[in-house]
């Protein structure tokens, strides 16, 4: 692949982790240098049976900010000026936020901010998945995270930087991606020794 050309990456967050020792800062050169690669990282933080509290979507939803903007034709609301939006263990922290809705409840939660961010707990005696970005989509009915400019992700010292990064909740995968033309060039990974094994990590092309 050229120098040109995008770096793609996905990877399980959550399942036996094969890393060698020392800390690993890498911007995956190999990638720059083959088609785009499917790196298998087989648990960067810890296998973990359940996404979410169970009573995370039970909970009621909770929004503070400066201002508030309905639309009944567009079915749009926009929250403005430090908004704040809770939900059981769900934080999501923005300078704007858009709510979608698909008949009366909420499909989407489209986030904007230097950065915006989103936090939960999945488990209840687990530590923090926090994602930061400029923009941030969470699509409720699909269970998944769209980290969008200056994407960071990161749980238990783990972190992962990109110009996007596509987190699928439910199956607990994420898809990196680098932007020659932007800021964030390449992806970036950062273990740290307290998840890392001896075990080489292991490339699938």
């Amino acid at each position: 692949m050229s120098p040109s050309s995008n770096n793609v990456s996905t990877a399980s967050l959550f399942t036996t982790s094969v890393f060698t020792k020392g800390v690993l800062t890498t911007n995956l050169s190999k990638i720059s240098r083959s088609a785009p690669l499917i790196l298998t990282i087989i648990s960067l933080f810890f296998s973990a049976a359940a996404l979410a509290l169970p009573d995370d979507r039970k909970r009621a939803i909770s929004i503070e900010s400066d201002s508030a903007e309905r639309n009944q034709n567009t079915g749009l609301t926009i929250y403005s000026g430090n908004v704040i939006i809770s939900q059981g263990s769900i934080l999501i922290e923005a300078d704007q936020i858009t709510l979608h809705y698909q008949g009366s409840k909420i499909s989407r939660i489209e986030c904007t901010g230097t950065p915006a961010s989103y936090q939960q707990q999945p488990q209840a005696d687990g530590p923090m998945l926090v994602a930061r970005a400029e923009h941030i989509d969470y699509l409720l009915a699909d269970d998944q995270i769209i980290l969008k400019r200056n994407a960071i992700l990161s749980r238990n010292g783990t972190t992962i930087r990109g110009d996007s990064i596509d987190y699928d909740i439910k199956n607990e995968t994420w898809k990196a991606k680098g932007d020659n033309l932007g800021e964030q060039k390449r992806i970036q990974l950062v273990i740290p020794p307290s998840v890392q094994e001896s075990t080489p990590l292991t490339e699938t092309p």
